[in-house]
């Protein structure tokens, strides 16, 4: 199966994520910098966040949400918590109903002390949430370094898939 991926997010954790699933998926990633998405495309690095690290050659990025969206079978949301529910707002007109979104985000939101899956089936009741955790850093990660992540969800045949 090859399912196509919609990244949320240039920043470290986010970058890395989408540099890794593009090496097995079509994926795009959605950043807020232009000058992030150029030098991703052009260049392959991200260095604001990534100094020093190669991203997968495949790895598209792009200053549009919805054509970092419109056409994902998985959405992965790499923003920080307390820009979560107003990014999630703006990527939601373009993420179909039944598509998975997958947290990157660690914390709780400001004010309703809800975790970003609670966000998702709030905001967006038609569509599994899930979350990748892990004892991990971008950047070990990005230098080859051993890790460990977990994806949760509550439909275990969507998780397998996912992982």
């Amino acid at each position: 199966m090859n399912l196509r991926v919609g990244i949320v997010g240039g920043g470290s954790w986010g970058t890395t994520v989408a540099s890794m699933i593009a090496k097995n998926s079509p994926t795009t990633m959605w950043a807020r910098n232009l000058e992030t998405v150029t030098e991703i495309n052009k260049h392959h690095s991200n260095e604001k966040y990534l100094p020093g690290a190669k991203l997968t050659e495949s790895l598209r990025a792009t200053h549009s949400i919805k054509e970092a969206m419109q056409d994902a079978d998985v959405v992965v949301m790499g923003v920080p918590a307390q820009s979560f529910r107003n990014v999630l707002e703006d990527a939601k007109p373009h993420i179909r109903p039944w598509v998975p979104i997958v947290s990157l985000s660690k914390g709780l939101e400001r004010g309703t002390r809800m975790r970003m899956t609670e966000i998702i089936e709030s905001m967006m009741p038609g569509n599994p949430a899930g979350v990748l955790t892990g004892p991990n850093l971008a950047r070990e990660i990005m230098a080859g370094q051993a890790a460990a992540s977990v994806i949760a969800m509550v439909d275990d045949t969507i998780a397998k898939a996912l992982q």
